[in-house]
């Protein structure tokens, strides 16, 4: 009796351990939940507030931190001929045609300007000697053979003055002025030819490239009795501390850009401003 009642409580073992094993097989594995994660609310980013353009200073303004300043308009031009003769010649953006020059010069003698010298200029800004309320300069860059031909005959015929900024090294090739031209027109009396470099070099260069293109056409200029007084023109209207140093190192008065405006001062006299000239009237530059 015992012995069956072993063998019975065994038997019950052994069918729990089964099924246990079998519930254990059949389990669920059961993955965890996902929860997610909010997305951040989107955060507008500021625009940052306009700062208006500065406004240009008045002829006051300039006066005073400038000063003593005079309303002078540069005018600035480059070749003068016949407009189908320079497209052809395909410098067309740089040319005034002759018969708009001519228009221009009877306007300034129609209504009452009164075109300087640089010299005048310079006398303002040395001496105080005052500069003529309605005067104007005439200037003319590069040396084309064109001021010779076309421009100076005109300027004979109202007697006005005029600079032409010379870049030496370019005078004798085609297109250019010779020195002979030059000095007949010097002997004239009527233009002042200065210096504009000496083959049209930016003075943006290194230092020793730009005491080279400024120094050999002072010094050539000089060897043909020209550039008094002396005054410069910066090629492309580029100008640098470096060359303003130079320039009053080495006994130039004034120097010219390319920037616009007419207000002439002297603290500012290595970067004076001129009007770039074109096919136009001169009421189109303020006149």
């Amino acid at each position: 009796m015992r012995r069956i009642r072993q063998i019975l409580i065994v038997g019950l073992i052994l069918m729990a351990s089964g099924i246990g094993l079998l519930f254990a097989s059949k389990s669920i594995i059961l993955k965890p939940t996902i929860t997610a994660s909010p997305l951040p609310s989107p955060t507008s980013t500021p625009k940052p507030t306009p700062t208006p353009s500065p406004s240009p200073l008045t002829f006051a303004q300039m006066n005073e931190r400038f000063g003593p300043c005079a309303f002078v308009p540069v005018l600035m031009y480059h070749h003068v001929q016949n407009l189908d003769q320079a497209k052809a010649e395909g410098h067309q953006s740089l040319t005034v045609g002759d018969d708009y020059f001519r228009q221009q010069l009877v306007y300034l003698r129609d209504h009452g300007y009164q075109v300087i010298r640089t010299q005048d200029l310079i006398n303002f800004f040395e001496t105080g000697t005052s500069v003529p309320s309605k005067s104007v300069l005439l200037t003319f860059d590069d040396g084309y053979v064109d001021f010779n031909t076309t421009a100076y005959p005109i300027l004979k015929e109202f007697g006005y003055s005029a600079t032409v900024f010379l870049s030496t090294g370019l005078t004798e090739n085609p297109g250019y002025l010779s020195w002979n031209a030059i000095s007949d027109m010097n002997n004239s009396g009527l233009v002042l030819f200065a210096n504009h470099t000496w083959s049209h070099r930016n003075v943006g260069a290194e230092n020793a490239v730009v005491e080279k293109e400024i120094g050999t056409a002072d010094t050539q200029l000089k060897e043909h009795g020209l550039n008094s007084p002396k005054v410069f023109a910066y090629p492309y209207g580029f100008q640098s501390d470096f060359a303003e140093t130079y320039l009053a190192q080495n006994g130039y008065q004034l120097a010219f850009t390319t920037n616009p405006g007419s207000t002439q001062c002297k603290k500012l006299r290595f970067e004076l401003p001129r009007l770039r000239i074109g096919n136009a009237t001169l009421t189109e530059y303020g006149f």
